[in-house]
């Protein structure tokens, strides 16, 4: 009998080293996509940042284009329709060009 309860013993120890190694697998496999979805959300969100940052460069360049031109901020918040407040506006004439 004893020899019988220790091979039910190994055969008992096989199997939970079988389910940690298929947990331990799973947990890691289940890391990796995390990590590769991580990446590929900064990655966008960086590609976001640097578009924002070269519309407002865009946008600021127009504005500094009508102040040249006599426009106030005031005139060009009018034209803008209520997409841009003056505050955006002056915002913008103050943005300092890149590579300045």
């Amino acid at each position: 009998m004893g020899g019988t309860q220790q091979n039910f013993r190994q055969e008992a120890r096989r199997r939970v080293n079988e389910a940690l190694l298929i947990r331990q697998r799973d947990r890691e496999a289940r890391e990796k996509r995390i990590r590769d979805h991580a990446v590929r959300l900064l990655t966008v969100v960086a590609g976001r940042d640097a578009a924002v940052a070269q519309a407002e460069q865009a946008a600021a360049a127009a504005v500094r284009a009508m102040v040249a031109e006599g426009a106030t901020i005031a005139d060009i918040a009018e034209l803008c329709a209520g997409v841009l407040d003056v505050r955006e506006v002056g915002r913008l004439a103050k943005l300092v060009p890149v590579g300045e």
